[in-house]
């Protein structure tokens, strides 16, 4: 993603993540930073297949959105439905949790 700083071009990452493995589960998450655009990507798992997933996704339409004493709810965690394992789409200005069962 470009854009300017301090009148200068600038530069940041697409999607930025981590993973863990605890058994045969699986745990990514995975930030978009993207104001706008959503990222699709495929994810390989190299040495087991995955069987099932469930994604958790924190979000909102508004990127200044934050949880306040009058408005706790501004920004919740949301469940989504995982149609194919492997390729995901992770919305704008996201963090995402993906917990994949492996065999």
């Amino acid at each position: 993603m470009n854009y300017q700083r301090d009148g200068q071009p600038a530069s940041f990452w697409g999607l930025q993540g981590s993973a863990s493995l605890k058994g045969k589960e699986l745990s990514l998450t995975v930030v978009n930073p993207a104001v706008s655009e959503a990222r699709e990507t495929e994810i390989v798992i190299r040495g087991a297949q995955a069987i099932s997933a469930t994604e958790t996704v924190l979000t909102a339409p508004d990127i200044h959105a934050h949880n306040t004493f009058d408005q706790p709810q501004a920004v919740v965690p949301q469940a989504r439905e995982v149609k194919k394992a492997g390729s995901f789409t992770f919305p704008p200005a996201s963090v995402n949790g993906l917990r994949i069962q492996l065999r």
